[in-house]
Formats: structure tokens, C-alpha cells, sequence
């Protein structure tokens, strides 16, 4: 299969279901392409892939955007993707993403078993911090965040609209940092751009499904999607 359909067809499916969701289009993207592409190739699309998805889902939602809540996220957020965009060549990237994976289903785990639980306030700002510094390395930060910074949206429409500015600034500012220190993506960029037109259909198209479903059904799926994940990067 050629690498250009391969594209298509993992940035289309993962970023419908994002604008479904409000996360996860990285994950899938990157689970689906990974394994059919050069992972580094796949890495450097995921990359501005987030955002186009993030501008599309703007465009047609920027209303229901909390810019204090983005503000919030990018403030608690971008040490840990400084950090971990310059460490991303140093760590043992395969020992930590285990280790992240496991955090996901513990608390995915835990959240369906004890919906009520609540967890004290600096254990979910230390969630959205490690959201942070995932996001550098492997640009998959949008669960975390979320793990710790769910329950401050007063709606599912709001929490995607935020989010969607929080990767759309954070990734833009990934490009730029990757660019300034000699990396490779501004290169993908150009050769791949044309991906972004793909993404925001699939992006627009998601959210006539994100519209119907009931908030508790949201959430539930949310949660499910947090532990789905979590054993899909465990399994990697």
C-alpha cells in the first residue's frame, strides 16, 4: 500500500473520530500508520496533522472555545512540551510509554469502577503537567490532559472546542521549536501538507455525530477511549 493512501485513510478515520471525541485522533493515527509507514515519517505528519484538526474544528466551533480554560492548559502544559520535545532522542521512549499506558488503564480502570471518584486537586494539575511533557515526546499528550482537567468543561461541545485550541496552539508551537533547533518536520510539511484539506473534512463530518450523542454517553465513551488507549500503547 502506497504511503500517500496510507495517509488518507489513518489521518481520515482518526480525526473523524476525534471531532467525535475531542482526543484521541493522534493515538489512532499514529497506531494505524505506524504500522504501515516509517514510524518517524508518521510522527512528523502527527505533528501539524493536529493542527489542521484543531483549525477545523475552530472554524466551526470557536464559539464554544473557553479561552480561559486554553490559557490554563498551554501555561500548565508547555514546560513539559519543551522538555520533552529536546528530550525526545535522549529518553528510553519505549520504557516510558509502557509506563504511561499503564497510567491510563488505572485510571481508566478506576473511573469505571468508582464513577464518583474524585481526586484531589494537585494529583489532576500533576496529570495535566505529564500531559504536557507526553505531548513533546510523542505528541500524544491529549488523554492526560484530559485525566486531570475533565471535569472543569461544562459541557461535551465546550470540551472539544478547548481542546482543539490547545492542540492547535501546541502543536503550532511544537513546529516551530522543532524548526528553530535544526529538526526535520518543516520538510514533511511541505511535502505533506496537502493532508490538512483530508483531515478538516473528516473533522467536520465528525461533528455532525458529535452533536447527537447524550453528555453521559460522551463521558462514558471518553472513559472507555482513555482505557482503549492505554492498552493499545501498552501492546505497541
Amino acid at each position: 500500500m502506497s504511503t500517500t493512501i496510507v495517509l488518507i485513510s489513518s489521518a481520515f478515520v482518526a480525526y473523524f473520530l476525534e471531532s467525535i471525541f475531542g482526543f484521541g485522533g493522534t493515538i489512532i493515527f499514529l497506531t494505524i500508520a505506524g504500522f504501515n509507514i516509517d514510524f518517524k515519517l508518521a510522527l512528523e505528519v502527527a505533528m501539524f496533522a493536529g493542527m489542521f484538526s484543531g483549525l477545523a474544528v475552530l472554524i466551526q466551533s470557536y464559539k464554544k472555545m473557553n479561552v480561559l480554560h486554553v490559557k490554563k492548559i498551554v501555561l500548565l502544559t508547555l514546560p513539559g512540551v519543551i522538555i520533552g520535545t529536546f528530550l525526545i532522542d535522549i529518553l528510553q521512549i519505549n520504557i516510558l510509554l509502557k509506563l504511561f499506558s499503564s497510567l491510563l488503564i488505572t485510571y481508566g480502570l478506576l473511573t469505571l469502577l468508582i464513577p464518583k471518584m474524585d481526586l484531589p486537586k494537585w494529583i489532576d494539575q500533576m496529570f495535566v503537567i505529564l500531559g504536557g511533557f507526553i505531548q513533546g515526546i510523542f505528541t500524544i499528550g491529549g488523554p492526560f490532559v484530559l485525566m486531570g482537567y475533565k471535569n472543569n468543561f461544562s459541557g461535551k461541545q465546550e470540551l472539544r472546542a478547548t481542546m482543539a485550541g490547545f492542540f492547535f496552539l501546541i502543536n503550532f508551537y511544537r513546529l516551530l521549536q522543532n524548526y528553530f533547533t535544526g529538526g526535520t518536520v518543516i520538510v514533511t510539511f511541505l511535502s505533506y501538507y496537502w493532508l490538512g484539506f483530508f483531515i478538516m473534512i473528516a473533522v467536520w463530518i465528525g461533528y455532525v455525530f458529535h452533536v447527537k450523542i447524550p453528555e453521559k454517553v460522551f463521558y462514558l465513551c471518553m472513559v472507555l477511549g482513555l482505557t482503549t488507549i492505554g492498552f493499545v500503547l501498552l501492546l505497541r
